[in-house]
């Protein structure tokens, strides 16, 4: 396969790393709550958690996706304090359990004598084999889990979108600038550069190594290969959320007072019948799964290098990040979770103002990876 195919593959990697739990039920939110202004909410979510993100990806990538290197200006003791708390929030401790507990609600819908513990169980123990070997992660992410990531939910918005006859709730009240602010309000709230900071250097890795030997270290190369996969996963991410958003807009009338967390197959089961949340659960389950099998591996690395000094090896510490997901999907994190929601909603807004200055320090003082 050439370069720009594995840069493609990256990208999807991106999509699939990206469009977690939230990322599945927001933009269904959106539709719902500004159903006659979909398009402008549309906008509003794409430059919060589309363009800001992946700005944050690249930015990464400008300096060798080294965190280090990346937040230097901030000090030494305050950019260790700020990726142990995005670590921590990314980590077993909030993402990973959220979303294992996301793939449960849906399949115990389906599977009502399904218990959480032998689900959970099997769950992070598929999560914690497919994070095994951090060389094939983009490769499996990109040729595996994108692929059934991105069909299946192609496969339910055609269904709602062609079969719901439900009809749109006109909101007067609700105005173009109101809807885009409301997007990207809501957008904000994933976070999402977050996720692609930390994510980014599986991107940047696998890039570099795809690389003929002789130019692995031509840095103008690797930055344009992953501009390329930012730009396949900016766009496949932004046709996933117009296609939910309009959906959700299409079928708003039905789904008034439905719970967010029960949109998607509501709007399924409404177009395709009571088979739709079989599949719908399914969907769910690999969303889910393919943003924790990346984030178990960021994480992993980071508990491996950073805090034990490569003391431990990757494999022991996988396994302990894997039954310490697991714990903690059993145990709750609710409270973990929205202690370190209150940190991260003060350090967000300063953050991207930080990523954008970086950026552009990098470009007008002519900076080398420094």
């Amino acid at each position: 396969m050439n370069l720009l195919g594995k840069a493609v593959i990256a990208g999807f990697a991106i999509f699939s790393m990206l469009f977690g739990s939230g990322n599945l039920i927001f933009p269904l939110t959106l539709g719902r709550e500004f159903s006659v202004n979909w398009d402008m909410a549309l906008i509003g979510w794409i430059c919060a958690a589309v363009v800001i993100p992946l700005v944050g990806y690249f930015g990464a990538v400008l300096f060798e996706a080294d965190y280090k290197k990346y937040l230097a200006p901030l000090g030494k003791h305050v950019t260790a304090t700020l990726m142990f708390t995005m670590m921590m929030v990314a980590g077993p401790f909030g993402a990973v359990a959220r979303n294992v507990n996301v793939s449960f609600g849906g399949m115990h819908v389906v599977m009502p004598e399904l218990t959480n513990f032998v689900f959970n169980l099997i769950y992070c123990l598929l999560m914690t084999l497919s994070a095994w070997n951090p060389g094939k992660l983009i490769q499996i992410i990109g040729t595996v889990f994108t692929p059934l990531k991105f069909g299946g939910v192609a496969i339910v918005l055609v269904g709602v979108i062609f079969f719901c006859d439900a009809n749109v709730v006109e909101n007067a009240t609700t105005g173009a600038i109101q809807a885009m602010s409301g997007g990207f309000k809501t957008g904000y709230q994933t976070m999402d550069l977050l996720a692609g900071f930390i994510m980014s250097s599986t991107v940047f890795w696998y890039i570099k190594n795809a690389l003929p030997e002789s130019d692995k270290n031509n840095r103008d190369m690797i930055i344009k290969f992953c501009g390329y996969a930012c730009f396949v996963g900016g766009v496949t991410l932004s046709i996933a959320y117009a296609g939910l958003v309009y959906a959700s807009a299409k079928c708003s009338a039905v789904l008034v007072g439905v719970p967010a967390e029960e949109l998607f197959t509501k709007a399924a089961e409404i177009s395709m019948g009571g088979w739709a949340s079989w599949f719908v659960a399914i969907v769910t389950a690999i969303c889910c799964l393919a943003t924790n099998v990346a984030l178990t591996s960021i994480f992993t690395d980071y508990v491996h290098k950073d805090v034990f000094m490569e003391k431990i090896s990757r494999n022991v510490t996988l396994i302990g990040v894997g039954i310490s997901s697991f714990m903690m999907s059993l145990l709750g994190f609710e409270g973990i979770c929205s202690i370190l929601g209150m940190i991260l909603e003060k350090v967000y807004p300063a953050l991207i103002i930080f990523v954008i200055a970086r950026i552009a320090h990098h470009y007008l003082s002519g900076a080398r990876y420094r």
